[in-house]
């Protein structure tokens, strides 16, 4: 690996440009900005670093389909998304957050670690194992979509129509998650939690909104709305039955395993780790446990009536909406936990509020002791860092839980970035991360083959 990995540093240069002219296609999914620029470049790029390339169209934004390697014992599938949250507010930014402008050691804008450092990085590493080894050590089939950041709605129909190709592949890499936290620790994941969003809505009977002098005489849709809400929570506790059905409580092994035992980390390093403001009356331990092994049902966004601030406009509103989302662990039913949900409402007496269902993505949690688990591990406390905080399962949630679950193969989590900084202003990828993404993959690559 030394002549690969000198390679790397040595044309490190021309991997960066390459690396910051993704950056500047914008490829925002939620605004359907600049994605056919975004693909156009992307494909080019795949076929500069050695990787056959095809187009998919879908209902949606398009998928990409790479490969690269013949012959080889093994064969990886890849996992990556081109598409990127919108930035915000531009005033937020200390440069343009399309420029990929270099601040000291860090490269500013959107995507530099979600994820088009680590999709990058995994084609870069094709590149260096053609030019130094002149063949490469898995074959490799690259999945790229570029809906990740809306839910991916077109993802499970194209891996369900396109499963027998896909199945090619002995084990799954995704990159989109495996970073480095704020205090710097590299970070091992072992699976996702499964997410039911959901919206709620109450309409007002008189189908318009009226002057709030009649408010004594008629229902207002926002506190109804509100105390069905509050009948499906209390004290942290979710009241919906059978809501906890299927949720394990992690073994004694398991709990010290991951430093749920013991104070493995004060509560202010946890807070400054992931960079949140914990309960008051929850310790670091806690913490942990709630975020690993534990579902939550939360309340996204509240809507109803007349909401310029800073301005009045007396009325009963007309309707009242919210968006929810229940994070699921492994075990839990979402279609069971739907429906669960509806027949609560209508049994305290709710049945005039609208449950819809917008989709839901489901858990997954893979053996540390599984293949592609282990050198994925080792690769990232090679190159990524030695000091290593593991996850058995990350709070997040994500389409790519269709890989394993359609195709039935092992998918492990790899990647080198600032995954606190994704979706924020500012965010930033040093250069000397992704140097080290491109040896991770180059290392995962080789690892997985031997």
């Amino acid at each position: 690996m030394k002549e690969t990995y000198q390679y790397i540093d040595k044309n490190f240069d021309h991997f960066l440009t390459e690396f910051r002219e993704f950056i500047h296609k914008p490829g925002i999914s939620t605004e359907n900005t600049g994605i056919e620029e975004t693909v156009e470049w992307l494909v080019a790029k795949m076929k500069d670093n050695g990787v056959e390339a095809k187009v998919f169209h879908t209902e949606g934004h398009p998928v990409i389909i790479g490969r690269a390697g013949k012959g080889a014992k093994r064969t990886l599938l890849v996992y990556g998304h081109y598409d990127v949250q919108p930035p915000g507010d531009r005033k937020d930014w200390k440069a343009d957050p399309f420029s990929a402008e270099i601040i000291g050691s860090q490269i500013l804008g959107r995507g530099t670690c979600d994820m088009k450092n680590n999709l990058m990085a995994s084609l870069h590493a094709v590149k260096a194992f053609l030019e130094t080894e002149k063949s490469l050590p898995v074959n490799l089939i690259f999945l790229f979509e570029g809906e990740e950041e809306i839910g991916s709605p077109s993802l499970k129909p194209f891996i369900e129509e396109h499963k027998k190709e896909l199945s090619a592949c002995d084990a799954i890499v995704c990159g989109d998650g495996g970073g480095e936290n704020k205090a710097g620790q590299a970070l091992l994941i072992y699976g996702l939690k499964g997410n039911l969003s959901m919206e709620f809505q109450v309409n007002s009977p008189s189908d318009s909104e009226l002057h709030s002098m009649f408010a004594g005489v008629v229902e207002n849709p926002a506190w109804r709305l509100l105390s069905a809400l509050r009948c499906l929570r209390e004290d942290d506790k979710i009241l919906v039955p059978h809501f906890y059905d299927g949720v394990k409580e992690p073994s004694l092994k398991e709990k010290t395993k991951y430093g749920l035992t013991h104070i493995a980390l004060s509560k202010k390093e946890f807070e400054e780790a992931y960079q949140l403001k914990v309960k008051r009356d929850m310790n670091a331990s806690e913490a942990l446990l709630e975020v690993f092994y534990k579902p939550t049902l939360n309340i996204n966004g509240l809507s109803s009536g007349y909401t310029v601030k800073g301005s009045t406009k007396t009325i009963v509103p007309d309707s009242a909406w919210a968006r929810i989302d229940a994070r699921l662990v492994p075990g839990q039913g979402q279609k069971t936990i739907f429906e669960n949900i509806r027949k609560h409402l209508k049994t305290k007496g709710y049945s005039d509020v609208i449950v819809e269902k917008q989709f839901w993505l489901p858990a997954y949690r893979l053996d540390p002791d599984e293949k592609i688990a282990r050198v994925c591990t080792e690769a990232t406390k090679k190159i990524v860092g030695h000091d290593t905080t593991s996850m058995p399962i990350m709070p997040g949630s994500g389409a790519m839980a269709w890989l394993p679950h359609i195709l039935g193969k092992p998918m492990a989590f790899a990647g080198s970035g600032v995954t606190y900084m994704a979706h924020r202003p500012n965010e930033f990828i040093t250069k000397e991360q992704y140097l080290k993404g491109i040896k991770l993959f180059v290392t995962i690559y080789q690892d997985y083959a031997s």
